[in-house]
């Protein structure tokens, strides 16, 4: 017996079990067959189970597949239908974010422009504090202007004022005269243009200065069309004036006129505007506005050489008040001639022309000299008793007041017709006319009172105090 019958008839433990093969191999099949036989049911159930179980499986992924399919289309459904409110939402993101950057933007702007209108406020506070200490110096200043109480003219001299150089026989040899008087109407501006153009005839060349605010001097010697070419010109001497208070540094032989037939003389002149001149430098010197002080401006000018080298003398025609041009006048020269008539009301104006005089002359110039008082519009060729008393009592009052004698000019001018009908046909005096001599005269006894290395090259002093004994 084979092993196949053995497992057809025994069960296999048994035959496993067994030390000798009892079953043929027929047996064996025929169990095995049967085993088989017995066992393809159960086989086929299952097959059928996990078949079955295997399609229900399917059909389940597949109705989860179809489910889901149909899920995902509703989804892309629901997604294509909020497409557009997706897209409007983005696009507002979108806007909100750019308004955003903008926003941004803008307020980065305006911090740089608020940070900007901080420091513009910051330099203007800055500013108004400056001004608020500029108004409080300017009020100090108007208001220490305002105590002045008539002594502007005597204060301290700045340190850019020019220093006085006085006449020297190797230095300043060209004498400068003013013609003062406080009192208006004694004839001051006859004196000095009679009298230069008597020095001109002597061989001086004469400089005039009309300082005067009616400008009485410029009308006797230049034309109404003269002085109009000269204010489209700005040649006054009130032009000169604004220009050197200021930072320039004007030649007055740019502002002067020849006169007298071009013999060498010559007029610096002023107009009315003089006046506006005169305020103007006024306040600003009360109010300290330029650095170069104004009562110096022609001492500055008349001691430079090109003055000296082309003038003998200068003579200035003063106004009858202190003001900044007499001043001016005062500070530059070295003498005073003091016209006055013979009366009591004029005599009695020279002490107090003499204190004023002595209060500038120990701050502005202390070299100042009052070389003599003139006595002009005398009725007689003579003087009489009482004006002759007037005079001597003068000389006592003036040596009270100034400290010195004070000279008295041997020659004086007679009232004379000649004189109003020159002054009418705004000339000067001629020397065919007979009250030239007297002129003539004043101007020899000028000529004494200067040091000898003043005179005029063409004047010889032999011949001067041959004229003059």
């Amino acid at each position: 017996m084979n092993a196949l019958s053995l497992f057809s008839v025994l069960p296999l433990p048994t035959v496993l079990a067994s030390a000798e093969p009892i079953w043929t191999d027929k047996e064996m099949l025929v169990a095995l067959g049967s085993t088989l036989a017995a066992m393809i049911p159960v086989v086929l159930f299952v097959v059928r189970f996990a078949t079955s179980w295997a399609r229900g499986k399917t059909r389940r992924a597949e109705a989860e597949r179809i489910k889901a399919q149909n899920e995902l289309a509703k989804l892309k459904g629901d997604m294509l239908a909020q497409q557009p409110q997706l897209t409007e939402l983005t696009d507002r993101l979108d806007q909100t974010q750019k308004r955003q950057e903008e926003a941004e933007v803008e307020a980065a702007k305006q911090r740089e422009l608020a940070e900007q209108r901080g420091t513009e406020l910051d330099s203007l506070r800055s500013h108004i504090t400056g001004y608020e200490n500029d108004l409080i110096v300017e009020r100090r200043r108007v208001d220490r202007a305002a105590r002045k109480d008539g002594q502007t003219w005597t204060e301290k001299v700045l340190h850019s004022a020019p220093a006085f150089k006085p006449l020297e026989p190797e230095g300043r040899r060209t004498p400068i005269i003013s013609v003062l008087n406080l009192k208006g109407g004694v004839g001051k501006t006859t004196i000095t243009a009679n009298l230069g153009t008597a020095l001109n005839g002597l061989g001086y060349r004469v400089l005039l200065l009309d300082l005067d605010l009616q400008g009485s001097l410029t009308s006797l010697f230049l034309s109404d069309s003269e002085q109009e070419q000269l204010s489209k010109q700005e040649r006054w001497l009130e032009d000169f004036l604004a220009a050197s208070s200021g930072a320039e540094s004007p030649n007055l032989l740019d502002y002067s006129v020849p006169i007298l037939g071009g013999s060498g003389s010559a007029l610096v002149p002023t107009s009315d505007h003089l006046a506006y001149a005169e305020t103007n430098l006024t306040i600003r010197w009360l109010l300290r506005e330029r650095n170069r002080d104004p009562r110096f401006l022609l001492r500055r000018e008349l001691q430079l050489k090109r003055i000296t080298n082309q003038y003998d003398i200068v003579l200035m025609d003063c106004p009858p008040l202190i003001n900044i041009c007499c001043v001016n006048a005062l500070a530059a020269s070295d003498y005073v001639i003091v016209p006055i008539m013979p009366s009591k009301q004029a005599t009695a104006r020279v002490p107090v022309l003499l204190r004023r005089l002595r209060d500038l002359r120990e701050n502005i110039n202390s070299d100042l000299k009052v070389m003599g008082v003139v006595v002009n519009r005398t009725q007689r060729s003579e003087l009489t008793v009482d004006e002759e008393n007037r005079l001597s009592l003068l000389r006592d009052q003036c040596l009270d007041t100034w400290g010195q004698a004070v000279p008295q000019f041997g020659t004086f001018i007679r009232q004379n017709v000649q004189i109003r009908t020159a002054e009418d046909e705004h000339r000067t005096l001629r020397q065919e006319d007979e009250v030239y001599q007297s002129f003539l005269e004043l101007a020899q006894e000028v000529q004494l009172g200067l040091p000898t290395f003043c005179l005029a090259a063409t004047q010889p002093i032999g011949l001067i105090q041959e004229a003059t004994s």
